[in-house]
């Protein structure tokens, strides 16, 4: 029992660093456990970045001072605070300084945050992991999804409407009203059937009068040039794929 106490308090750590659409995803083990980890380790963020940020200012002024001794023996004291000031600000024009006065600034919300508003303040750093990791997964699907065939809008005799799709369509189903062109329709079945357009919807249209819960709009793709037609019907009129076997909402 205490080593799974353990890895939900450890679990619980690491959530307090995420941002809050991941942990609505990922529930942690206890909303107080996640607020006191926050709070512990924004504390403990701001010593650790502090006392770095000192130990590393203070070997910097110690190595400037060696530098500049010679030149600043025998000038005035203003002169002397004067070389004080351009070392610090130089000292924070380097990247790891800035980092770690950032790290600091950031552990004292994280902390402050817990403490009289008991809110979890995620960190930048890994909150912009975290948009790098999202942007690069939405442009894989992007590409996987142009490189799909467009549906197949068939419209059949007696009204209704049957639509080929590569890919399932988890929305459409039996609460949802479906606009297209100037007619609005719902799902009277989805099917499954061989071939690159495996997921087939037939829509009939929707009954005069009837309340829309969800609607979406749907547009349909453009026409497929010379050549894809040509493609098409070849593939038409090869042998006959199989059954589609029928799967009722």
């Amino acid at each position: 029992m205490e080593p799974l106490k353990n890895m939900n308090l450890l679990r619980d750590m690491l959530l307090s660093f995420c941002p809050e659409a991941f942990r609505r995803e990922h529930r942690p083990y206890s909303s107080s456990s996640l607020i006191a980890a926050a709070t512990v380790l924004g504390l403990l963020q701001l010593i650790v970045c502090a006392l770095l940020l000192v130990q590393r200012y203070k070997h910097f002024v110690v190595a400037r001072a060696h530098l500049w001794a010679t030149q600043m023996n025998g000038h005035p004291e203003w002169v002397q605070s004067g070389g004080v000031a351009i070392v610090t600000l130089e000292f924070f024009l380097y990247p790891l300084s800035l980092l770690l006065l950032y790290l600091g600034l950031e552990g004292f919300l994280r902390f402050a945050a817990g403490i009289t508003a008991s809110e979890v303040v995620p960190s930048l750093p890994v909150v912009c992991a975290f948009k790098v990791v999202e942007s690069a997964r939405k442009r894989q699907e992007t590409k996987q999804r142009l490189a799909l065939p467009p549906d197949q809008v068939e419209m059949l005799p007696d009204g209704r409407v049957r639509i080929a799709a590569a890919q399932p369509k988890p929305a459409w189903n039996a609460s949802i009203t479906i606009g297209l062109d100037d007619t609005w329709y719902e799902i009277e079945r989805e099917m499954r059937a061989s071939g690159p357009r495996s997921w087939i919807y037939v829509l009939r249209p929707s009954p005069t009068g009837k309340i829309f819960r969800r609607v979406e709009r749907y547009e349909r793709p453009p026409e497929p040039r010379s050549s894809e037609k040509a493609q098409t019907k070849s593939q038409s009129d090869g042998p006959s794929p199989s059954a589609p076997v029928e799967n009722s909402n």
